[in-house]
């Protein structure tokens, strides 16, 4: 999933420098008690700029509690970076996690956050999420663990962003069909333009796509596999592959995807105007308001949004995918899990949250929480597209409303295996029937 300019950036140094680092100040949880608590928080999320604006309104409220922050790129050097703490016994105090398989992999390290949660939001507080979230809350605890691990701070809607003006020039309409999307891609390959811009290097690519295919023969079809219901061979799933595929063979996807990244091969091409679609989402508007100099598309927000058309006969478009993009969780290992949750309450339904929503840096897992145009400085205010920004940022938040299909895995060796299989099968590697058997094989090994 981010820098000033990219949702997921980091600064080019080694991963080891950075680790060093941000150990060196890892599970205090608090400092010289004249000087109040200090706390560690590690995420890959929101960017920096709003994550400053976020914990100066939380500091702001709570003079005695510094939030000291440490942004990675999620993949490798986040991952790499809790992984390396893992083992040296020195993770932060709070932590941002994925719901499902990231959470159960580090199940072990965090506290239960569900009494925290009822004293301050009441007994039901986890009613106040749209339904997704709320099944996504524990998504993967074994039977009998009621243990609540992460507070969701941002749910997300995946879809594909375009160039609008880009295709006007180009007199490519927003495709609402397979045939369609088939000639805008071939259009802009013409034109020297790469099509729809997969970061085939990003694991959590191929798992959004896979579900945007899955979503196409049957909303369920995903969870009804990963829950047992359904074999990951069913003749169901074998269609969605297939169609998977025939993105690859038709040319609707760039050539070479596999060795790209999404941030920031993709998004730097894209806001160069050098793409004419990528698979993103509802946090893309977080460009507009930047405060640095932006480029003329982001100024005049030439972009908007589709749901990928159905690619076969008796399919239908996507549906809207997603669910809670990430949330913070606190460790065992923090000495003030009393302050981290007040800074954790805050980024997810105070003043904190208010901030994240003001730079739109995606929507809100409580609801509610919209941005405060107030608030966005005259440079954002006064640029062109401010209306088109704000417009296409509440539209993907009402169909957020309307319900989302669950874009998380339970299990973390069933998302690897489905990593592996999506890549195998871009590459060659995996006949369609070869890579649903791989993850067949992983869910038979549980």
């Amino acid at each position: 999933m981010k820098n000033g300019m990219l949702k997921k950036i980091v600064s080019v140094i080694a991963i080891t420098g950075l680790i060093a680092g941000s150990l060196a100040g890892c599970g205090s949880g608090g400092s010289d008690s004249s000087e109040g608590t200090t706390l560690e928080l590690w995420s890959w999320s929101p960017i920096q700029r709003t994550a400053d604006k976020m914990i100066a309104a939380f500091e702001a409220e709570n003079p005695d509690i510094t939030v000291n922050f440490s942004m990675y790129n999620y993949n490798p050097e986040y991952l790499e970076a809790i992984q390396a703490a893992t083992s040296a016994g020195n993770l932060p105090d709070i932590m941002a996690l994925h719901p499902g398989s990231d959470c159960q992999n580090y199940k072990d390290y965090l506290l239960d956050l569900g009494e925290y949660a009822a004293a301050e939001w009441g007994d039901d507080w986890y009613t106040n999420y749209d339904n997704v979230t709320q099944s996504q809350l524990q998504l993967g605890n074994a039977e009998g663990d009621n243990a609540y691990r992460i507070i969701p701070i941002e749910t997300q809607d995946i879809y594909i962003e375009y160039n609008k003006t880009l295709f006007e020039s180009l007199d490519i309409k927003a495709p609402t069909t397979y045939d369609e999307l088939v000639a805008a891609a071939q259009t802009l390959r013409d034109n020297d333009l790469a099509p729809l811009y997969f970061g085939g290097a990003d694991g959590w690519q191929h798992v959004n796509l896979l579900i945007m295919c899955t979503s196409q023969i049957d909303k369920e079809l995903f969870d009804a596999c990963q829950n047992g219901e359904k074999d990951w061979t069913c003749d169901e799933m074998i269609q969605a592959l297939n169609n998977y595929k025939k993105l690859f063979d038709d040319g609707v996807i760039q050539d070479n995807c596999l060795s790209s990244t999404s941030y920031s091969d993709g998004t730097t091409l894209f806001l160069a105007g050098k793409v004419g679609m990528m698979a993103l989402g509802s946090w893309w508007p977080q460009e507009f308001t930047s405060e640095d100099d932006v480029t003329e598309a982001v100024a005049n927000w030439d972009y908007d949004y589709f749901y990928l058309p159905a690619i076969s006969d008796g399919a239908e478009a996507s549906a809207p995918i997603g669910g809670i993009d990430f949330g913070y969780g606190i460790t065992n290992t923090c000495e003030n899990p009393d302050a981290a949750w007040k800074a954790v309450a805050s980024f997810a339904q105070g003043a904190g949250a208010q901030e994240i929503a003001n730079d739109m840096n995606n929507h809100l897992s409580w609801p509610g929480i919209v941005p405060d145009a107030s608030a966005m400085s005259e440079t954002v205010s006064g640029r062109a597209g401010v209306d088109n920004a704000v417009d296409e940022f509440t539209r993907s938040g009402k169909d957020i409303e309307g319900g989302l299909v669950n874009q998380r895995i339970a299990e973390p060796t069933i998302e690897t295996a489905i990593q592996e299989a999506m890549q195998g099968l871009v590459s060659g590697e995996y006949t369609v029937e070869q890579a649903a058997q791989h993850i067949q094989d992983a869910y038979d090994a549980l």
